[in-house]
This record gives C-alpha cells, sequence and structure tokens, in this order.
C-alpha cells in the first residue's frame, strides 16, 4: 500500500495557514483568553453527556482559566488548554497550533516513501514503496528506525507520554512521522539498524517525493491525499480473494471501491485493509458496508447532546444497483477486515460494526480506540480546536471509544515476517476465507 499519511498526524502536524500573528504580548494575551472561553463553552454546549461523564467543567475552567491569564508566552496558554482538554479523558479532543515554528521537524507535503510503526521495542519500518529511492537506497521492511536526522529515536519513546502503552507507541509514531515530512525535493538522513542486527548501524539518505492520491480538502483540516487500491491474491487453496485498501473516508473512494466490489464480486473471499485509515466521514460507512450485506441492520448508533436520548442509527444501506444503472447482488461470500493501532474513527466504526453484525471477521492488532465522531473550529488566536460531537456504539452496544476494534485473530508487529516479505494479518485472512470456503 502506498504511504498513508494519517489524519491525526497531520492535523497536530501541519500549521494552520491563516494564523493571525500577534506582535504585542497583551494582543496574544487576550487572543489566547479569549481562545480559552471559547474552547470551554464549545466542549460545554457540545459534549454528547450532558453530565461529562462525572467531570465537573465549571470547575475546570475556574482552576485553569488563571493559567491562562498569567501565561507568560503563547505556547503556556496553549498547554492550559490542553490541560483542560486532558480532563475530558476522550480522543478527538486536540488543539491544533497555528504556531510557525513547530519545534519536533518540519512540516511539508512531500513524505519518505515507507510506513512506519511504533512500539516500546522501537519503531519498524513495515513497508517500502517497491521501485522507489528508498527501496534503491536499501531500506528494507522490518529494520529498525534509530534516528531521523539529528533526532535520535530512543530518546523520543523514552519521553513519550500517555495513559498506557497504545498512547504513547502513538505519540512516537505521530513525531516520526512528521519528521518524515518535508518540502518536495529535500532530503532526510535515516539511520537504520538490521533485523539480525548483524549489520552495524548504517545511515541511508533519502530524497522526500509529492505525496500520492487525490487531493481532498474539508473544512480546517490540511490537504488530504485520497487512495484506493485493489488487487486480487490467491489462498493456498488457490480460491480467489479480492484485496480493497484505502485510507480516509471520504466521497472520492465511493465510485473506486464500488468498482473493485463490481470486480470482485464472484470471488471467494473479500477483504478490506483499514490498517493504517484514520477515518473521515461517518455516514459512509453505511454505504460500504452495503456493498456486502443485503439485509437491513445497524452498524451502531451515536447519541450526541442533542440527541441523547434518541441515537442517531447508522444503517447498512444494501447496493442493489450500481451508479450505473446495474442490477446487482452485494458480495455474500466470507469478508475480512485488517486493522491495526493507527486504525480509527469511522474505520473502527465499520470494523466493529460488521463484526458486532456476524458479517466480518476482523485480523490484525487492535485499533486505536478513536472512534468519536468529531468537528473542528477555529480560534481567535489561529488555532483550531478538533472536539467529538458524538458517542458511538456498535448494533450490540459495544463501546469502541478507549477500547478500540479488538481482532478475532491477533498478529502482532512482526519485523521477521516483514522481512521475508510476509504480511501476517492478511496470511490469517486468506487461511480463514479457505476454511469458510471448504
Amino acid at each position: 500500500m502506498r504511504v498513508r499519511r494519517l489524519v491525526a498526524w497531520a492535523l497536530c502536524a501541519v500549521a494552520i495557514a491563516a494564523a493571525p500573528q500577534a506582535s504585542a504580548p497583551q494582543t496574544w494575551r487576550a487572543a489566547a483568553l479569549a481562545s480559552f472561553d471559547d474552547v470551554w463553552q464549545t466542549i460545554n454546549d457540545t459534549f454528547p453527556d450532558p453530565a461529562f461523564g462525572g467531570i465537573d467543567w465549571a470547575a475546570a475552567r475556574t482552576e485553569l482559566r488563571p493559567a491562562v491569564q498569567s501565561a507568560e508566552t503563547p505556547e503556556a496558554a496553549r498547554e492550559a488548554i490542553r490541560t483542560l482538554l486532558a480532563r475530558l479523558r476522550r480522543s478527538h479532543y486536540v488543539l491544533l497550533s497555528a504556531s510557525a515554528a513547530p519545534a519536533d521537524g518540519p512540516v511539508g507535503d512531500a513524505i519518505v516513501p515507507i510506513d512506519i510503526r511504533a512500539s516500546q521495542a522501537g519503531i519498524v519500518i513495515t513497508r517500502v514503496a517497491q521501485g522507489s529511492a528508498a527501496e534503491q537506497a536499501g531500506l528494507k521492511a522490518g529494520a529498525t528506525l534509530v534516528g531521523i536526522d539529528q533526532h535520535v529515536m530512543s530518546e523520543w519513546i523514552a519521553a513519550a507520554q500517555g495513559g498506557d502503552d497504545r498512547l504513547r507507541a502513538f505519540e512516537v509514531w505521530r513525531r516520526a512521522s512528521r519528521a518524515l515530512h518535508g518540502p518536495a525535493g529535500s532530503s532526510v538522513t535515516l539511520r537504520v539498524k538490521s533485523l539480525a542486527g548483524a549489520e552495524k548501524e548504517k545511515d541511508v539518505r533519502v530524497t522526500r517525493i509529492p505525496d500520492a492520491g487525490q487531493i481532498v480538502r474539508v473544512g480546517n483540516l490540511p490537504p488530504l491525499h485520497v487512495t484506493v487500491e485493489a488487487r486480487e491474491v490467491a489462498t493456498s487453496g488457490r480460491r480467489r480473494v479480492g484485496v480493497i485498501g484505502f485510507n480516509y473516508w471520504m466521497p472520492a473512494i465511493n465510485g473506486p471501491v464500488e468498482s473493485a466490489v463490481d470486480r470482485f464480486r464472484q470471488y471467494d473471499g473479500l477483504v478490506f485493509d483499514l490498517r493504517g485509515n484514520p477515518g473521515g466521514l461517518a455516514l459512509m460507512a453505511s454505504g460500504i458496508a452495503g456493498h456486502v450485506m443485503s439485509t437491513d441492520a445497524q452498524l451502531g448508533r451515536m447519541r450526541t447532546r442533542q440527541n441523547w436520548e434518541s441515537p442517531l442509527i447508522f444503517p447498512v444501506n444494501p447496493r442493489f444497483a450500481t451508479t450505473d444503472g446495474r442490477r446487482v447482488t452485494p458480495f455474500a461470500g466470507p469478508v475480512a477486515i485488517l486493522v491495526d493501532e493507527l486504525t480509527a474513527s469511522t474505520s473502527e466504526c465499520f470494523a466493529g460494526g460488521l463484526q458486532s453484525l456476524g458479517r466480518a471477521r476482523i485480523f490484525g492488532r487492535t485499533s486505536a480506540g478513536q472512534a468519536l465522531p468529531a468537528s473542528t473550529r477555529q480560534l481567535a488566536n489561529g488555532d483550531v480546536l478538533m472536539y467529538a460531537i458524538g458517542d458511538f456504539v456498535t448494533s450490540t452496544g459495544q463501546t469502541l471509544e478507549g477500547r478500540g476494534v479488538v481482532p478475532d485473530e491477533g498478529q502482532p508487529l512482526d519485523p521477521a515476517a516483514l522481512a521475508a516479505g510476509r504480511d501476517t494479518a492478511l496470511e490469517a485472512a486468506l487461511r480463514w476465507i479457505d476454511k469458510e470456503k471448504r
């Protein structure tokens, strides 16, 4: 798959170009105070649970507002807002800084054509784009990323903050992903170590290339590069399986996904690869689910402040016709979904919803547990607030926020398998399809 620049990273890493630049301390402090008030009021009006999960939201404002009033720098004021958001203990409550001087790496739209994943053991290269300059320079899947330019990965791992291993790993991954991005044509030096450790650490210099995909712009978000990939694979029992992967839930995927499902409609199995997919437009899950279900059902339901007692239903919309008017039957064979620790939001609602309905079997690693639908709002100081507007549960009442989608068959991150060119999650899915078709 192509490199996937996640929303979760892009939001945190890309400066908001329209950010006002305050010149006097009193000016920025007033904007910071107005931003704090706007953040508090927005969440006060929209937090899905009217009881705030037992949090005294008014007391949090009284406690933290003075820290903004006495802040010596804009960043200190931002820290008070981030502390306020942390009180909620929920995903999708993020302050996106408009600072023009990011502290932890360059910002840009070009990439090093590799995928990485972080764990407590280190940062592992999980894929290198075939035929790319990165591959030609000697980068290989399964190797450990030791450094990026002047940054040392072990120091980031040691300094990572978070409530659990997943959050700490995500923070390290976010920083590393940011450092890998930069202006088109710029170069980055990667220090890598082979899996066996027989080789000494070596430096590999790679030129960043423009990100691939159709550019989509949504609200306050930075440009998203949307891609869809479809391919045929064979099981060990020589059964044909279609694999469909896409990196965002945006309208741009609808046509290519429909075409791929149509191509694979008579195949023995279908795999949706949502690894690294951070989500997108939530209601799109209903339409994509309709490609593999022919009966009415519910993926789940979402409660907001306005409909707390009468949740919004996420129905499955069976697809009995193509956009060009042909009558079809939704795919009826075995459906597998691949997820990992960077699968989030709408991807979790889709995977968890079909899992609860018994329509799909999940393979890979537990997803991010960041399944809340969210919106954004620009603040007086130029920053952007991302905030949740709903609380999603599956049709069986399973909460995904904080828990994630737990695979039916888990496959840990395996550098040795990666180095051997193997995809253990896909292999497990193909074995299951073989078994189902017997």
